[in-house]
């Protein structure tokens, strides 16, 4: 699994268990009915006491009977039509989360994001999982049974063969960022291609594809495009980055907004620069050293003017 830490996920619970219809309550069902014949038998042997006692026993079991025949009838439909169970995995701000799918690929989840996984876990139908915010996946093959991975946003589907990318869904767009391998990317399942609308958009190494709210699409070579998943390594990679812009990133990632004291643009400035920090103190302590800026932390704001 490369540099990543396996996360204990035990405590999930795949796979799908149905309940199975009580043997008491079986039992409890078959008394009833046979109350019932005996009820019946008296009915046409007694007399009219008789009689209307067992029209009420009649009905009583009567409806003893149905309630079983109901609970196991939609134990039946649950067992074998019933929905999809799902497990969520969310990630509070600051915090990230590395996630050990029963396929064994590795998934980790940056802060203030979530993924969704079926309960059950099934190569035949394919591997679906459903992500907001930000991830970095590492997907296994599936040598035998060939079955697909596909990752499902709000903006796009991205379907994987056995590769590392990662996908930000933030901010009403998606950019997907892949390092080795091949993913295809469709809109939410269609056919129809992001960027050519008559054949599939097939991703190579280096490139990163970014989604819009509007759905339109861009696609860029970089070198450096394992930047992108740097924050699993607690990394932040600035290249002539307008403070704005980090302030963006330190909302998204720590949930603290910045502002400015006095009338200085944040856009006057620019961040280059890799730098490694682990929470938002380190971070502001950092951009301070850096910028010539003073920046104060208070209620989860943190307030930058000039010297």
């Amino acid at each position: 699994m490369d540099d990543v830490t396996k996360n204990n996920m035990d405590d999930l619970p795949f796979g799908f268990r149905p309940l199975p219809v009580d043997d008491g309550l079986r039992e409890r069902n078959w008394k009833a009915v046979e109350d019932a014949i005996r009820a019946r038998e008296a009915i046409r042997m007694g007399d009219g006491n008789g009689r209307r006692r067992g029209i009420r026993l009649i009905r009583v079991f009567a409806a003893a009977a149905c309630v079983a025949a109901l609970g196991f009838g939609l134990w039946w439909i649950g067992a074998h039509t019933g929905s999809p169970q799902y497990v969520q995995q969310k990630t509070a701000y600051g915090e990230m989360k590395t996630i050990v799918l029963p396929d064994s690929s590795v998934v980790i989840l940056n802060s203030n994001s979530s993924l969704r996984i079926p309960e059950q876990w099934a190569d035949e139908s394919g591997r679906h999982v459903w992500l907001e915010g930000e991830a970095y996946f590492q997907v296994n093959k599936q040598p035998v049974t060939a079955a697909k991975f596909v990752v499902h946003t709000r903006q796009v589907d991205v379907e994987v063969l056995g590769t590392k990318f990662n996908i930000n869904t933030r901010r009403q767009r998606a950019v997907v960022a892949l390092e080795e391998g091949k993913v295809r990317l469709s809109m939410h399942g269609n056919d129809s291609a992001i960027l050519v609308k008559k054949a599939p958009v097939i991703m190579r190494p280096g490139q990163v594809v970014v989604v819009n709210s509007a759905q339109e699409a861009s696609i860029n070579e970089e070198k450096l495009v394992a930047s992108h998943s740097s924050w699993t390594r607690h990394e932040f990679h600035f290249d002539h980055t307008r403070l704005d812009e980090v302030a963006r990133l330190v909302e998204d990632t720590y949930g603290y907004r910045m502002q400015m004291e006095d009338s200085v643009a944040m856009g006057a400035f620019m961040v280059s620069g890799d730098i490694r920090v682990r929470n938002v103190e380190e971070m502001a302590k950092v951009l301070e050293a850096s910028s010539g800026y003073v920046m104060r932390i208070e209620e989860r704001t943190i307030f930058v003017r000039y010297h």
